[in-house]
């Protein structure tokens, strides 16, 4: 279903992603040998079928943009939003948990509306406001952060073996290569961490304060327990479910923010590289980027829905076990 809509709205694009290809040397037989080499003189049934075996077999087109094989752009510009993803993500999971927890173990009406705003905060204000705003404080105003980028153009960046510059610099040993890629992370991680921190603060919050959560608290204060084992021990365990539901269903924003993020902070990675697709019309090279993380997503939900419903069943066995 995700795939059909995504073809149609392709296909209603009316500029033609072959004469683009073609356009600073036109000529009609090669237009024609082109269209009938990638199948568009045939039915859009044809065509539609056509599409997804090439993605499958990973033979997709050339980009518009780089002439490179849209899989080699795959390779180069994916390991970016994917380290910057990961970062944003344990980023928002550990202050959006960490102020749900504080705001249920502290007597204090201020920790409670303070996790409320920051979920209300984080789901309402758009990311690109975020990210504008970061960049001015940060780097215009205190000058601490570049404004955009992954690595300084003029340094040498530590040896590429795993894509990702934060594992690289470490294994190279290289400090000041970390210290740079630190340095060039921490605004946009900390925008794209918005999202998934009010997702999981609001979620946890709602969850820690339901009726038989709040009598397992008291029940467990009353046997003397402290509040920090009561939360990591037990708390935690109940609430985990549903927490890891939303990290999973979260992923398909934080992508979304990633193209916002990406593009406000000159990241280059596959978010601000299928903006440029779209922008430029380069049509097969959008297609095929925008159904692999259609796909991811859902691949993501689904493993995070599995989790979900493993933690529940340990969860329920472990408290059958108690009574």
């Amino acid at each position: 279903m995700a795939s059909g809509s995504l073809f149609l709205a392709m296909k209603a694009i009316p500029e033609d992603p072959i004469e683009l290809k073609f356009e600073k040397f036109p000529d009609l037989e090669q237009i024609a040998s082109e269209r009938e080499r990638m199948g568009l003189n045939r039915s859009w049934l044809y065509q539609y079928g056509l599409f997804h075996l090439k993605f499958l077999t990973g033979n997709w087109e050339r980009s518009l943009q780089t002439g490179r094989l849209a899989t080699d752009d795959v390779k180069l510009f994916f390991p970016a939003t994917l380290e910057l993803s990961l970062i944003a993500m344990a980023i928002g999971i550990f202050f959006g948990s960490s102020a749900a927890l504080f705001a249920r173990v502290s007597p204090s009406r201020w920790s409670q509306n303070l996790a409320m705003s920051f979920g209300t905060i984080g789901l309402t204000v758009p990311i690109f406001w975020i990210g504008l705003l970061a960049l001015v404080v940060g780097s215009l105003w205190l000058g601490i952060f570049p404004l955009g980028g992954r690595f300084d153009l003029a340094a040498i960046p530590p040896p590429d073996r795993t894509g990702f510059l934060l594992i690289d610099s470490l294994l190279a040993m290289d400090g000041r290569a970390l210290g740079m890629t630190v340095r060039y992370l921490t605004l946009p991680a900390l925008c794209l961490a918005v999202f998934p921190a009010a997702n999981v603060s609001s979620v946890l919050y709602a969850r820690l304060n339901e009726p038989e959560v709040n009598a397992l608290y008291t029940a467990l204060r009353a046997r003397g327990f402290g509040s920090v084992r009561i939360v990591f021990r037990h708390l935690l365990r109940v609430a985990g479910a549903p927490v890891v539901t939303v990290i999973g269903t979260s992923i398909g924003a934080l992508l979304g923010g990633a193209f916002l993020t990406e593009t406000v902070f000159s990241w280059p990675g596959i978010g601000r590289y299928v903006v440029t697709a779209i922008i430029d019309r380069d049509l097969f090279v959008a297609q095929y980027l925008l159904l692999m993380l259609i796909m991811l997503v859902f691949g993501v939900a689904f493993l995070s829905d599995i989790v979900a419903r493993w933690l529940d069943v340990v969860s329920d066995s472990q408290e059958g076990g108690k009574g």
